[in-house]
């Protein structure tokens, strides 16, 4: 029931990166615009999710034809929501970057994966604000693609 629930959740995820990223301005003089790798992404968690939930079909199927009571386990919610964090993290990102900045957005939501799998304090704050300074200046200096700065223009 988890891999199904999952396999929902990424092709849901897939779908809002597909539509955010159709939103993004084209360019007359390119073939294709800057919405071509997010829309590759959305469309890979909506391929990944689409086959994760139909493969779990048939065994939900068995399982609830069934009628013993070791098929009648509660799901586990905290394991769910573990699993489901990564997609909303993924979402707290898209929704927060331009007002936060994709450094800050990042590391927050390093911070987070990091504390919730268990990581230290000390160790996930210092992780997450070293990898996402590096990922904002190796985008914005090195690829010259422009991240948005949010609470950074204030900086300089």
């Amino acid at each position: 029931m988890r891999d199904f629930i999952l396999g929902l959740a990424f092709m849901l995820s897939g779908c809002i990166v597909i539509y955010v990223a159709q939103q993004y301005p084209t360019m007359a003089s390119l073939q294709f615009g800057p919405s071509l790798f997010p829309s590759l992404i959305g469309g890979g968690f909506l391929i990944g999710g689409l086959f994760l939930s139909v493969k779990q079909v048939p065994i939900l199927k068995t399982q609830y034809a069934s009628n013993t009571p070791g098929n009648n386990r509660p799901l586990p919610i905290r394991s769910l929501l573990a699993s489901l964090l990564p997609c909303v993290m993924i979402i707290f990102y898209i929704l927060t970057s331009e007002f936060l900045g994709a450094a800050v957005s990042l590391a927050i939501g390093i911070f987070v994966l990091m504390l919730s799998r268990k990581a230290s304090l000390l160790l996930s704050l210092a992780v997450s604000i070293l990898a996402s300074l590096t990922i904002y200046f190796i985008f914005s200096t090195y690829l010259m693609i422009p991240l948005p700065e949010g609470l950074m223009r204030f900086w300089g």
